[in-house]
């Protein structure tokens, strides 16, 4: 179940609903990802997760940056159809 987090922010995998996120009609995704859970230790493992579910609905991470050291700003284009 997804929990209450703003949509957009990850900070678990439990938090990400691949079916609604990246959904078929939307054309780009921004994520928000926690890729310091605990202690400061880097962890993509998260981020790794996201991307996977991402890459499987259909869509290509396409920029990332950081914000505030404990965040990963992803952005997601889905991919172009080939006629």
């Amino acid at each position: 179940m997804v929990s209450d987090q703003p949509t957009g922010v990850v900070e678990s995998i439990e938090d990400l609903d691949p079916d609604h996120v990246f959904s078929a009609h939307r054309d780009q995704v921004i994520l928000a990802v926690r890729i310091t859970p605990v202690f400061n230790a880097l962890d993509l493992g998260l981020v790794t997760a996201v991307i996977d579910a991402a890459n499987h609905a259909g869509f290509a991470l396409v920029r990332e940056q950081t914000f505030r050291d404990e965040w990963l700003l992803c952005v997601f284009d889905a991919y172009e159809e080939q006629d």
